[in-house]
């Protein structure tokens, strides 16, 4: 359903309550609301700005199915060969009728009608002025978020912006505005929560709002992504020397249910199973609804209890495979077995020979059945602790929208793009593969065209994949590397043997051709970035607002 139909629907409904004759019923019915019943008091406006939080947990923003499929569009997935949806994306053959391309638009005005409607009826509720400011900040915090997401997801940027609650026809139909007044929404209301939000809450129960640090790294990621370096950067360097944030003591505590809202978290989204579990279609409103995420089915093994529907892409399980142990450091002295892989990768996917990881109580060559040329499994946001055959249908994980790691990295690129200080950039590079237990890297074998070639192709995908909103994909899309990224990797050539993934060598692998893997060669071969780097606009909006294209 379009945010049109949405709208429409709404204010069909509140005409229904509103318009009866009084004197037709003489008890009036205390489930009836109308918009002008609910906006009333402080708790009112509270419980509209949790729901415009709870948008957050959607299929097509940070939920089950933009968790899942997303990933396969950049490098860092790949899908399994009964999933058309996640085919679609990895192939390039999305369309306006595609599921994730209908979901996230739906989504994301969802959110931005809640936000709107707290903002709207801000102004008619007795609340104290501070607590009136918060609340303003968080909803244009969150309007902001959902706009980006349209932003960096559709028609180039150009969609329809929604300020206030629509009430005439053309509020409800309108025309895509350009994607400068877009960026200008997102930037307003980011920079009101950069100077409105607290820098942290003391009630626990707060956990999960937006603070000051989530605004400033939204702000630095609005601002890389149009390649304005220096604000970047220096929106970044407040959060690193804000003294907030620290990096983790194991890198697996940022994707575990034990350690959520730890010290490397900015900002994530709470899922629950406790709250209201739901069923496996996801988090969903309602009474019956649901405030868990489907993630944990879509990509468990078999065993685990899931539909291995995604899994890591040949050329991440190798980046894993590759990315070698500092036995010198601490962190790697008490692994046991063979330890061929880093903690991080143990942490990160499962891959078969693995002596130091456990997927669903079962050794990783049993934790999944590494057949149909499968080489590895997510572990990441995944209930792999479990046993066997464990119910995967619905997972209470937090997903961890924007940590320290990202942060760090993101400022090391506005270094590197700024002034070329390649030695500070390296040190935020090595503090990231120090606590991964990996090799840190030589000042001595970098420049800064080097270390850029080096957080692009490994330490950003090593260290974030499948994680935040489509981050890969912006990342590949503000480099201008998505075409040479593709034909990189189409030109790459793997097979499997006993449930291990290599790097096909004629030379060394006595194989059929049949048995010899390739990844993202339908993607190289039809890549276009006007066609591609942005998804289209849905089928359901152009069908149901008559004035789009006029």
């Amino acid at each position: 359903m379009s945010q049109l139909k949405t709208y429409r629907l709404f204010f069909i409904a509140i005409i229904f309550v509103t318009s009866c004759n009084k004197d037709f019923l003489s008890i009036e019915n205390p489930n009836d609301l109308s918009a002008e019943s609910f906006w009333s008091t402080e708790d009112e406006v509270q419980q509209g700005l949790i729901a415009t939080y709870g948008a957050l947990q959607l299929n097509g923003l940070l939920g089950g199915n933009a968790a899942i499929e997303l990933p396969v569009r950049s490098d860092v997935g790949r899908p399994n060969n009964w999933n058309a949806n996640a085919i679609g994306l990895n192939t390039l053959s999305f369309n306006e009728n595609t599921q994730i391309v209908q979901l996230r638009w739906r989504d994301a005005y969802i959110g931005i009608y809640r936000a709107n409607q707290v903002l709207s009826n801000l102004s008619n509720v007795e609340i104290t002025d501070n607590t009136h400011v918060q609340i303003e900040a968080e909803a244009r915090f969150l309007r902001a978020f959902f706009y980006y997401s349209l932003y960096k997801g559709y028609n180039g940027g150009s969609v329809i912006i929604h300020t206030s609650i629509p009430e005439m026809r053309s509020d409800f139909y309108k025309k895509p505005s350009p994607a400068t007044k877009v960026y200008d929404l997102i930037l307003a209301d980011l920079e009101f929560a950069y100077e409105n939000l607290p820098m942290s809450y003391e009630n626990s129960a707060d956990l999960g709002r937006a603070t000051w640090g989530a605004a400033t790294a939204m702000l630095g990621k609005l601002h890389i992504n149009e390649h304005n370096y220096e604000v970047a950067k220096a929106y970044f360097k407040e959060i690193l020397d804000s003294n907030i944030y620290a990096l983790t003591s194991n890198i697996a505590h940022n994707f575990d249910e034990e350690h959520e809202f730890n010290q490397e978290s900015i900002f994530e989204v709470a899922f629950s199973i406790e709250a209201k579990p739901g069923t496996s279609g996801g988090a969903a409103d309602g009474p019956t609804g649901s405030e868990a995420t489907s993630r944990s089915r879509g990509l468990a093994t078999t065993q685990g209890g899931g539909y291995r529907t995604v899994m890591p892409s040949y050329y991440m399980t190798m980046l894993f495979k590759n990315d070698i142990m500092d036995m010198t450091n601490p962190i790697n002295a008490n692994r046991t077995g063979t330890a061929k892989y880093s903690v991080r990768a143990s942490s990160s996917i499962a891959i078969s020979d693995d002596d130091n990881s456990t997927m669903y109580q079962l050794s990783s060559d049993k934790g999944g059945a590494y057949n149909n040329n499968e080489a590895s499994y997510l572990k990441k946001f995944q209930n792999w602790w479990l046993e066997s055959e464990s119910d995967q249908s619905i997972s209470g994980i937090n997903e961890r929208v924007i940590r320290l790691a990202d942060v760090m990295l993101l400022y090391a690129e506005c270094l590197l793009q700024t002034e070329g200080n390649y030695i500070d950039a390296l040190e935020l590079v090595n503090s990231i593969r120090i606590r991964a237990g990996v090799v840190p890297l030589l000042e001595a074998d970098y420049d800064e065209v080097s270390l850029m070639e080096h957080i692009m192709w490994v330490e950003r995908p090593l260290e974030l994949m499948f994680e935040g909103h489509d981050i890969r994909w912006e990342d590949l899309t503000r480099w201008g590397k998505i075409k040479e990224q593709y034909e990189r990797l189409a030109d790459k050539s793997y097979v499997v043997i006993a449930k291990e993934l290599h790097e096909y060598d004629p030379n060394i692998h006595s194989v059929t051709s049949d048995k010899i893997l390739k990844e993202f060669v339908e993607a190289f071969k039809v890549y276009s970035p006007d066609a591609h780097n942005y998804f289209p606009i849905p089928s359901t909006e152009l069908n149901s607002n008559p004035d789009f294209l006029d």
